[in-house]
């Protein structure tokens, strides 16, 4: 209620910064279409059936947007994504809307309120989901976002609205969701900067069935570092997450607690190395470890879970194995043939941050050409190996990008084209 009643404090004192009545003028029109063929073989692991997977996806965004008098603007944009040939998969939605007000209060600090796609630093933490079919993964955060502009930096504040339960918090026990916090960017020199963040998610809970049982939180605490001199570049992240969950009273009492506490840890060091030539060859490594549980229904759980991360850019570049539960060493590689063209090379191991169990290896080869300013082509072939020792492998649970247990190699293809208007 209290959060409420700030937006609506807030919003009121928007509209009288910048005035209730005034012009709009569209000045700006864009939009984008992006098409993506993805294509399996030894989709469900078994060699005895044909398995073989295929489908084309087109995503296509038209906006507009303008000022608002002299110190404020707003922005429109929709959506429709779509599997091609299957009219059931068409999701069309308005995909940003906002008003921000610029200079709000005092200098340097701008203010939006509506609906908007969010992402920071290298998004494993808070990014835009762009291909997944589950909407639930392609979170667009509602509320509002502020920013306080300094010399080397910018402080973000936010809090938005991610599940509005509405009559149905009583039928099924569960509330609102919501996202808040703070996120902040410093360049240190023009070689280093870092960006500190602390993060709050809430889940209302109204029938839990348990005695003095509050709404869910999980507290967020991390921080991200880049430097980058004479070609080298050095990155890391690491996020700590604590919190308390409380088992539903409607949810079969799957689980042998009543009341879960989270404390668990998410982190990743890159080196990377540009050399100096025509081709702009490089080389990395990536290390990357998410906490993990041996038993996921104990009272203690420490299993690290990206909450809004835009997971499929990370580990397999389709995902078989997210950040959860897992050590990845990634190992890169790079050129560039001809003038537009980016040729990269990533190879993935995978084990099981809990337990002794190897879950597998990745082969990608990605392709990437700018064409002009405008249109991009985009194309790769990946090859996952699994172990045949880990039974017990941890399976995604990004459908369709799951596996069932470990099996015959899951071979994968994508092309794609972009263009922007």
């Amino acid at each position: 209620m209290f959060k409420r009643l700030m937006i609506l404090l807030a919003a009121l004192a928007l509209m009288v910064g910048v005035g209730a009545v005034t012009t709009a003028q569209a000045t700006d029109v864009n939009g984008s279409m992006v098409y993506r063929w993805e294509g399996f073989n030894n989709y469900d692991q078994d060699s005895d059936l044909d398995d073989g997977l295929g489908f084309s996806q087109l995503r296509t965004r038209v906006g507009f947007g303008g000022d608002v008098g002299s110190n404020a603007s707003y922005m429109l944009m929709i959506e429709n994504y779509r599997v091609m040939g299957d009219p059931t998969s068409s999701i069309d939605q308005l995909y940003q809307a906002t008003f921000t007000a610029r200079d709000f209060l005092f200098d340097d600090y701008d203010v939006t309120f509506g609906r908007m796609p969010v992402a920071y630093g290298r998004e494993r933490i808070i990014g835009k989901e762009d291909w997944s079919l589950d909407p639930s993964e392609r979170t667009i955060f509602e509320g509002y976002h502020s920013r306080y502009s300094f010399e080397n930096g910018w402080f973000d504040f936010f809090n938005f609205k991610l599940g509005e339960a509405y009559d149905g918090r009583y039928a099924a026990g569960e509330g609102d969701a919501n996202l808040s916090g703070f996120y902040m960017h410093y360049d240190a020199n023009e070689k280093f900067w870092f960006e500190p963040y602390a993060l709050l998610t809430t889940q209302d809970n109204y029938d839990v069935g348990v005695d003095d049982a509050d709404n869910d939180k999980t507290l967020l605490f991390g921080a991200l570092v880049d430097y980058m001199h004479n070609g080298l570049h050095f990155y890391g992240e690491a996020t700590a997450v604590s919190g308390t969950n409380y088992e539903l009273a409607d949810a079969g009492k799957a689980a042998d607690y009543d009341e879960q506490d989270i404390s668990a840890l998410g982190w990743y060091l890159g080196l990377f190395y540009d050399f100096d030539s025509t081709a702009e060859p490089y080389i990395g490594f990536e290390y990357n470890v998410a906490s993990g549980d041996e038993d996921a229904t104990d009272a203690e759980s420490g299993t690290f879970a990206s909450p809004f991360g835009s997971s499929r850019d990370y580990l397999g570049i389709m995902n078989i194995v997210p950040w959860s539960n897992v050590k990845a060493m990634r190992f890169a590689g790079g050129f560039m043939p001809t003038d537009g063209l980016d040729v990269g090379i990533d190879y993935f191991m995978f084990d099981a941050e809990q337990g002794d169990v190897t879950i597998g290896t990745e082969l990608d080869i990605t392709l990437d050409y700018m064409l002009n300013d405008d249109v991009d082509l985009h194309g790769g072939v990946g090859l996952f190996t699994f172990d045949d020792s880990g039974a017990a492998a941890t399976k995604s649970p990004m459908a369709p990008y799951g596996y069932s247990a470990p099996g015959d190699p899951l071979a994968f293809a994508w092309l794609g084209a972009s263009v922007a208007f």
